[in-house]
């Protein structure tokens, strides 16, 4: 997976239904940490609720071991399960969805409650902003400080984020970049400086 959608921004809506209130909150998460952060928002946001019953991926789409849901109360299988569903189906990575429910005083049911947890946080999908992530791999490299311009437009060409450097007796960095740039920017670097920068991948890529 070379890259994703994931929310640019919260976004809310709601739906009623035989008078209970559903109001679906999304909002990006890239970790359990950042959901649980959005989970206590909405219950400051619509306090003294029935439910808030969530769900989210806290990574790329396809990472299954960052899968969380919970039906909070509600019928085993009637809210958590229906919402992740919904999400795995749009494609979203790094999304949290919080679903908080007012009883309105009429049971709805098992497949009431699915259809309406899932309407809900479709809904609410349809008002997400949404922006590309790319999957960045990360990469090393050192070289005289001679090369430095040379390698600081290479990295700018091919879309490369500085995450770690340091500046001793040669500078030496770790860079994240798109993995399908990798070999094209080794080979760039290299012809760049005469085979003096050496990009390479580090040990786990």
């Amino acid at each position: 997976m070379q890259s994703y959608l994931i929310p640019a921004a919260n976004a809310v809506a709601e739906i009623d239904v035989k008078q209970s209130r559903f109001i679906c909150s999304i909002a990006p998460a890239s970790s359990s940490v950042e959901h649980q952060q959005h989970i206590q928002a909405c219950q400051r946001q619509w306090p003294n609720a029935s439910h808030y019953c969530h769900a989210a991926i806290c990574a790329a789409p396809n990472a299954s071991s960052s899968y969380v849901m919970s039906d909070d109360g509600e019928p085993s299988g009637t809210a958590g399960r229906p919402m992740l569903t919904v999400l795995l189906n749009s494609g979203l990575g790094e999304v949290s969805v919080v679903v908080t429910r007012y009883f309105g005083g009429t049971k709805l049911g098992t497949g009431g409650l699915q259809r309406a947890y899932t309407q809900a946080t479709l809904v609410a999908l349809e008002a997400t902003d949404k922006i590309e992530k790319k999957v960045r791999k990360s990469a090393y490299l050192h070289y005289d400080y001679a090369d430095q311009n040379v390698v600081s437009h290479w990295l700018a060409q091919y879309d490369a984020i500085i995450e770690q450097q340091d500046f001793g007796a040669t500078i030496s960095q770790q860079v994240a970049l798109p993995e399908a740039q990798f070999s094209d920017l080794a080979a760039a670097l290299k012809n760049a400086t005469q085979g003096r920068v050496t990009l390479a991948k580090t040990s786990g890529d």
